[in-house]
């Protein structure tokens, strides 16, 4: 076959390519939606899983459609939805305010059981520091010692630790007053006393550089300063 006859083939061939196209672009649209359905169902024919994942995807859109329109039916029914005779009414989910928790309660004032009177009459030799947690109160040998309030002893005698001759009162709630140093002690554990009662008298026992009573206070087992319960 020579050159000539080869390009002559060619271009026929092409002609006839040329021409279906024209063709196949003339087809209506009908025609062509027709040919795309058939070749769509075949290809779903000769493929499984593309035939079940098609069929599952109807009936999903399907299910779909069917309960939107159950639920707009259900909703314009509300008013008349009757259980035992007894309408229903369906509502939105709202949160509700709850009300606050109020917590009815009287405060009563508490009296102090300190009468704000020194426990001897004399000055303050000695205040409340951070080294010297108590007050010290310079008195003559002998002097009375009443305690700051009234209460309970709790305890009376002898202390090692530099305070000699000690009573301890229980004043209640955490309060407590210790008197250190005392000549003689006038009470003993138990005893009920007041401001009037005498518990013991200036002395010199224990480590001290002159007659004096060493004062402490303890509320709920810290001390404070005395001075705060104290006359001027």
């Amino acid at each position: 076959m020579n050159k000539k006859t080869r390009i002559e083939k060619l271009t026929r061939f092409f002609k006839r390519l040329v021409k279906r196209i024209k063709n196949f672009g003339q087809m209506e649209a009908i025609g062509a939606i027709h040919l795309l359905a058939n070749y769509t169902h075949l290809q779903i024919k000769i493929r499984p899983r593309i035939r079940l994942f098609s069929r599952v995807t109807l009936m999903l859109v399907i299910l779909f459609v069917i309960t939107g329109q159950i639920a707009r039916y259900v909703k314009s029914k509300e008013s008349e939805i009757k259980v035992n005779g007894q309408a229903i009414l369906v509502g939105e989910n709202k949160e509700v305010a709850q009300p606050e928790t109020q917590i009815d309660g009287v405060i009563f004032p508490k009296k102090s059981p300190f009468e704000f009177k020194k426990p001897v009459d004399g000055y303050i030799t000695q205040g409340f520091s951070a080294y010297h947690r108590a007050v010290d109160i310079a008195s003559a040998l002998g002097s009375l010692i009443r305690p700051l309030g009234g209460g309970t002893v709790e305890f009376a005698g002898f202390e090692a630790d530099g305070k000699g001759n000690v009573v301890i009162v229980d004043h209640g709630d955490g309060l407590k007053s210790l008197y250190a140093h005392m000549a003689r002690i006038n009470v003993s554990v138990g005893n009920q006393v007041d401001t009037n009662t005498v518990i013991g008298t200036i002395g010199l026992t224990g480590r001290t550089t002159g007659p004096h009573v060493h004062v402490e206070i303890y509320d709920n087992g810290l001390m404070v300063d005395p001075v705060k319960v104290l006359p001027e």
